[in-house]
């Protein structure tokens, strides 16, 4: 595989002088992993930048009574492990592969050498850290004082914003039922008692993965309900 190729479109990479980018994609590794499979576990040891070029891969955290919590879902061009590549030595979450993936692993110290040289490099690395605590906390937020069908609500606008185009109301999950109760902070069970309730109000309508909004002012509204 041709890594130099796979990491130029990368929203990553974008303006990283050729002769920086070349030296990344040099000291990098690509590896598969299959649905359900680890690629890294909390506090494991590490030093390395992780960046997802295929498929899917979960970021969660795991109670002392094995309540899980998914804190991302990431797909191809999300980087990850940027804590572990530059300072900490242990991963502060569980990493798994929702479906089969394919990772660029590039070694932490290479990364860091690589960015002390590059401002741009950490120019990027910012921009999308900004993105991530600006969903955590959104997360945080939703957990703490949202009800299941508030969360749901929200979850739906987000998702229906980032598909950018205004007059969307069909929405594909790219995870199952199961694992949307995992990022919402809920059981299968009351994420699907929650959907029917707003199936039924005809709020939306729910088939297999595929979500259509019949009343957005609704939804918008359930959203913002205290």
């Amino acid at each position: 595989m041709d890594l130099l190729k796979r990491m130029q479109p990368l929203a990553l990479f974008q303006e990283v002088p050729a002769d920086k980018l070349t030296a990344l994609a040099e000291g990098a590794l690509y590896k598969t992993f299959k649905a359900g499979e680890m690629l890294i576990g909390e506090t494991e040891p590490t030093r390395a930048f992780y960046v997802v070029l295929s498929g899917q891969v979960k970021l969660y955290k795991l109670s002392a009574e094995g309540k899980e919590q998914t804190l991302n879902l990431l797909g191809p061009g999300d980087p990850f492990g940027m804590c572990t590549a530059f300072a900490v030595d242990s991963f502060p979450a569980n990493a798994q592969a929702i479906e089969e993936s394919g990772l660029l692993l590039i070694p932490g110290p290479l990364m860091e050498a690589v960015a002390m040289k590059e401002p741009r490099l950490l120019v990027n690395i910012i921009r999308i850290l900004s993105q991530r605590l600006k969903a955590s906390m959104a997360l945080i937020e939703s957990l703490a004082l949202q009800e299941i069908p508030q969360r749901i609500a929200s979850f739906l606008i987000q998702a229906l914003t980032r598909e950018g185009e205004p007059g969307v109301n069909q929405l594909e999950l790219t995870v199952t039922q199961r694992e949307l109760a995992k990022i919402l902070g809920s059981t299968p069970e009351a994420l699907s008692r929650a959907l029917r309730k707003m199936s039924n109000a005809g709020v939306l309508a729910v088939n297999g993965r595929s979500i259509r909004i019949l009343d957005r002012k609704a939804l918008a509204e359930l959203a913002e309900r205290d």
